[in-house]
């Protein structure tokens, strides 16, 4: 049992780093400029959810799970698992997601508040997940190309789905938290035994949902 202290992080990749960026960069390059049309359909669809629009927060959840079938299918399952065995299992959890959100968009919505802190809260989520995420590359030091995005990226398409889920205001919301807070887990620990800066982006977006969940429920209860 000894033997098991001398291992770190690192001992437990199938890759190197350069193999796994190289994938991404090279997955970029397959689909541009899908990227742009995975943002600007989900812009599309938050700006008037955000701003109550019934149809469009009635809508968020069930499109969303195209995103992340999309994710699971191209990314994952396709590309993905051939250099890491565990990503078959991966895509299973992400189609299950998929399944999970159009699930929820049939369970009553809760009212969002103009002033709620999850509603705003949310937007910021969403914010990041689309328009900041994609420049974790440049600040871990990699080249655009191996940028992350909504839709195309397991990452952001967990950020922004938080973030839309709390701009919603959908009910019982604990259900649809458990697959995307393992997978930013994993993901996080991956970057981290990379020594790459954006392992810190998964465990942010998990303190941050968490927290703006637990706050806008106390907030909740003490408003009259």
């Amino acid at each position: 049992m000894s033997e098991w202290g001398t291992y770190t992080l690192t001992d437990f990749l199938m890759f190197s780093p350069r193999v796994y960026f190289r994938l991404i960069e090279r997955y970029n390059q397959e689909f541009w400029p899908l990227q742009l049309v995975f943002i600007a359909g989900a812009l599309f669809l938050l700006v008037p959810a955000a701003l109550q629009a019934p149809r469009a927060r009635a809508a968020v959840l069930p499109l969303f799970s195209l995103a992340w079938a999309f994710c699971a299918w191209q990314f994952l399952w396709t590309r993905y698992a051939s250099i890491n065995w565990a990503m078959s299992y991966a895509a299973a959890a992400f189609f299950a997601q998929a399944g999970l959100l159009v699930m929820a968009a049939l369970l009553p919505r809760s009212p969002t508040y103009a002033g709620g802190l999850r509603h705003h809260g949310g937007i910021g989520l969403a914010v990041c997940g689309l328009l900041v995420y994609p420049f974790i590359a440049l600040v871990a030091g990699r080249p655009p190309a191996t940028a992350e995005t909504f839709g195309m990226m397991p990452d952001p398409t967990v950020a922004t789905t938080f973030g839309a889920m709390l701009i919603v205001g959908q009910r019982r919301l604990w259900l649809l938290l458990p697959i995307p807070i393992v997978w930013c887990v994993y993901s996080g620990l991956t970057l981290w035994a990379m020594d790459d800066l954006g392992a810190l982006a998964p465990f942010a977006v998990i303190v941050a949902t968490l927290v703006l969940l637990l706050a806008g429920r106390f907030f909740e209860k003490v408003t009259p």
